[in-house]
């Protein structure tokens, strides 16, 4: 068949583009890919590797505990941290963990392009596009560069898509459920293509996606057991659906980017919003989210089996479920390969060429890495998240052929359409007045933040210093212990441990003469003194406590992840013995030591929850039952213990007296208050808190407890 003059140059463009791209690929991004470790490739490769050396996982997303676990692999990365991933999408790299990193990353790059080749063929299969348009549509997705630059999992997670819709396209119903289960188990948000078959009564994609789930969440608690998981369902997922599992002041192509930028507070992040009210944030968050989501759940045709209108339906929840994410990064969009294909053949299939090539133009534009300059504020912030828009656009075309699709033919009954509006109306209600009350909550805590001058995105572990407050300050750039005046913030100081060793841990003491912290390297921890001259006090250990007189040093040592508190008497003295002030059984987390007859620690016994023990004239490490508790702080007097417990909102302080027993409530905060130490009144509070931040990226707060 003869072409004509613009098919000839049509096809020509192809293959220039595609060819540009291959270049591109091979010239640049693999051999950047390919001799660099960054984000996020460590963060799921370090949680295998844990298991994989028998390591205890259960704090595995604690961000100083696994930057210590990394440290001591000497891992070439100045950061990782594995917010908000689930447990079960580290398993993939369970078969690679006995490898080196950098060569774990080679075997995942591998696996990522070989990933492409059934995408590009049952992309083929489904949508009829040839094989050119397919792999031009893939070759012009900027994400893809950066899935593999980064070593992300998106490229894997678009195979399981597409074998899902190729799967059921093909009558294969169950291999489709346990294919979209798979990936809702590693990134959740897939989850939501079951609703296609919901709304369609296809029972066998359902049972055999609620069956997989079972299984997956079965094998990962086998593997990681069930603490992290408790840990990531009750604290870090809730983070994540309402946008503050990261950062979320950072303008990002998302809904709770933007709105927490406009109308949002937070005294370091976001001192001055467009227009600070809370109830903006909360009318608007739930609302516009639901907005988007709902055509694409409501255009659902039961009635309408055909294979375009299927691909339509599953592309517009596919789109819409990445339109309303907290946490949309470059990479994610590689997904947007499905949508694309389908409708840009179901615009070609109706010759609406036009509308397909600017259809593609929007498409490439979503995937451009836009700039985002961070120094503009208010309202300006809009400029900086084109990407959404983008999307919107994108979305408007997917939801208009869905439209156009049915008119005229029958649908499904008006009942189910109104149950279906009905619920989604009291689920964006409901969430309005959750939001509105969390986020009024979480603000009250600003009264007692103190004004530091060299605050991080994360500053923990507060300790009174003589004219003001010890803290450990974490940026890009390391961890940094910072000591601040009380009454004149610019008397801030900062000292750090030598730059050859690259994380300084949030372990740290003081005391007459001694400035004790923690020095991570490979391949374990030192504690080691500031005053004098980073001199090694310790090997093999963490978290130093000086003892009321100076004179004893209590710290934790670990064996395979489990922490076991230990007490040096003399500590500087040569050749003192150590002894062991818990039993092996016991995983210690977190230790107060006044003496060595007066500590308090938390600690794991038996896989079950953390709780505090305590050592006084009457006790011997013996369970106080308080609770799900940490971080115990045991006065300069002895008369309080402070501690956090965690109750259905977040880890908020407590407050015990030692001589009754009796137990009070400091704060009731829909966030986090941990690690309180006292100062020398023995009345007053230092704590980190993440209220209105990111969980556990904690700023420094100070409060009277005691009258």
């Amino acid at each position: 068949m003869t072409l004509t003059l613009k098919q000839r140059v049509a096809s020509w463009l192809e293959r220039t583009l595609i060819g540009l791209a291959l270049l591109y690929l091979a010239a640049h991004t693999l051999p950047k890919a390919w001799t660099t470790l960054n984000t996020d490739f460590p963060n799921y490769y370090m949680a295998a590797r844990l298991v994989h050396d028998g390591y205890d996982t259960a704090r595995m997303y604690d961000w100083t505990w696994i930057e210590r676990e990394k440290d001591h692999r000497a891992a070439d990365i100045p950061v990782i941290g594995l917010l908000p991933i689930t447990p079960f999408s580290t398993l993939a790299m369970l078969p690679v963990a006995g490898l080196p990193p950098l060569a774990a990353k080679h075997v995942w790059i591998l696996l990522s392009l070989a990933s492409l080749v059934p995408i590009i063929w049952m992309l083929r299969s489904m949508t009829g596009l040839s094989y050119q348009l397919v792999v031009l549509a893939l070759a012009l997705c900027f994400p893809l560069h950066r899935n593999l630059d980064f070593g992300q999992y998106y490229v894997v997670l678009l195979f399981m898509i597409v074998a899902a819709c190729w799967s059921y396209l093909r009558g294969w119903h169950v291999a489709a459920g346990v294919l979209i289960a798979v990936a809702a188990a590693c990134k959740v948000f897939p989850v939501l293509l079951l609703v296609v078959f919901l709304r369609r009564s296809k029972w066998k994609v359902l049972a055999s996606a609620l069956v997989t789930l079972l299984i997956a969440g079965a094998l990962s608690i086998a593997v990681f057991g069930w603490s992290v998981h408790r840990t990531y369902l009750q604290e870090i997922l809730p983070w994540t659906l309402h946008g503050e599992a990261m950062p979320p002041y950072v303008p990002s192509a998302s809904f709770s980017g933007i709105l927490h930028r406009l109308f949002l507070s937070e005294p370091q992040w976001n001192p001055h919003p467009w227009h600070n009210s809370v109830l903006c944030f909360a009318l608007l968050m739930p609302t516009l989210q639901m907005l988007v989501l709902a055509p694409a759940v409501l255009l659902i045709r039961k009635s309408d089996g055909s294979r375009d209108r299927l691909l339509l339906e599953l592309s517009a929840l596919l789109t819409a479920s990445l339109t309303i994410s907290t946490v949309p990064a470059l990479y994610n969009f590689v997904l947007m390969a499905l949508p694309v294909c389908v409708l840009a053949a179901v615009l070609i299939k109706a010759r609406r060429y036009g509308w397909a090539l600017a259809l593609l133009i929007v498409y490439l534009c979503i995937g451009l890495p836009l700039p985002s300059p961070k120094k503009m504020a208010g309202a300006w912030a809009l400029l900086q998240i084109a990407r959404l828009p983008l999307l919107l656009a994108f979305l408007s075309v997917n939801y208009g052929l869905l439209w156009v699709g049915s008119a005229g033919k029958r649908t499904e009954s008006g009942m189910a359409k109104y149950v279906w509006g009905g619920a989604m109306l009291v689920a964006t209600i409901y969430n309005i007045s959750s939001t509105l009350h969390r986020e009024r909550a979480v603000r009250s805590e600003y009264a007692y933040r103190l004004p530091l001058q060299q605050q991080g995105f994360l500053n923990a572990q507060p300790h009174p210093a003589p004219h003001g407050v010890h803290y450990v300050s974490f940026s890009y750039e390391g961890y940094r212990l910072v000591t601040e005046a009380q009454e004149n913030v610019a008397a801030a100081t900062s000292a750090r441990l030598p730059d050859d060793l690259s994380f300084t841990s949030t372990g740290q003491s003081s005391g007459p003469g001694s400035i004790l912290v923690e020095r991570v390297g490979a391949p374990h921890s030192q504690i080691v003194d500031l005053q004098r001259g980073s001199q090694v006090v310790l090997d093999d250990a963490r978290q130093p406590m000086l003892s009321a007189n100076g004179r004893d040093l209590a710290f934790l040592r670990d064996d395979h992840g489990r922490g076991r508190l230990m007490q040096r008497t003399d500590f500087i003295k040569e050749g003192v013995r150590e002894s062991a002030l818990t039993a092996p059984s016991l995983k210690v987390y977190e230790a107060s030591f006044l003496s060595g007859r007066e500590y308090a620690f938390s600690a794991v016994a038996n896989g079950r929850e953390p709780e505090i023990y305590l050592t006084d004239t009457s006790h011997d490490n013996s369970p106080l039952h308080l609770g799900e508790t940490r971080y115990p702080a045991i006065s300069p007097n002895g008369r309080w213990m402070a501690y956090s417990r965690f109750q259905s909102n977040g880890w908020n302080l407590w407050v015990r007296d030692q001589a009754t027993g009796m137990t009070r409530r400091i704060a009731d905060v829909p966030c986090n208050q941990v690690q309180p130490m006292w100062e020398e009144d023995s009345k007053t509070l230092l704590y980190g808190t993440d209220c209105g931040r990111s969980l556990w990226f904690t700023a420094i707060a100070r409060r009277r407890v005691i009258p």
